[in-house]
């Protein structure tokens, strides 16, 4: 189940169901890397769209990924670590389905849809530790999920 301090967060922070979110994961051989995926979330995980080698190789290797967004034109922003269960099962198909309809509408949804694999596009279901949030309210900043 996601806090609801971090709903809330994540409400505030993607109200524009067109967003990026940066992705951070650790390669094999220790470095960083960084990469733009499309998010969404109901009440009990994040869900990510996960395709191309490089983060899915990573994400095998170790499942561990801190997410950040940040608002345009102000200082607020949500950064969440976690980890990554990579899916391509039904449970997977159907919510990843309903993630690509809530970024892209209908409409890109069926532009968008393919079946889940391996080899190609997964769901990665994100289970947050803790996260940072700062700018979205009265106080300087929340660190919580510790």
């Amino acid at each position: 189940m996601i806090d609801p301090e971090l709903k809330t967060a994540l409400d505030a922070m993607l109200g524009d169901p067109e967003h990026w979110v940066h992705v951070g994961t650790v390669t094999p051989t220790g470095e960083p890397h960084v990469t733009p995926v499309m998010l969404a979330y109901d009440d009990e995980y994040l869900y990510l769209s996960l395709t191309g080698r490089t983060k899915k190789a990573n994400l095998e290797h170790d499942p561990r990924v801190c997410l950040s967004m940040a608002r345009d034109g102000d200082i607020a922003h949500v950064i969440v670590w976690g980890e990554v269960a990579m899916r391509e099962d039904e449970w997977a198909q159907e919510r990843w389905e309903f993630a690509m309809r809530h970024i892209l509408g209908e409409a890109g949804l069926a532009q968008q849809r393919r079946p889940l694999s391996r080899e190609g596009t997964s769901l990665g279901v994100v289970t947050p530790k803790r996260w940072r949030v700062f700018g979205l309210g009265p106080g300087p900043g929340v660190d919580a999920g510790f």
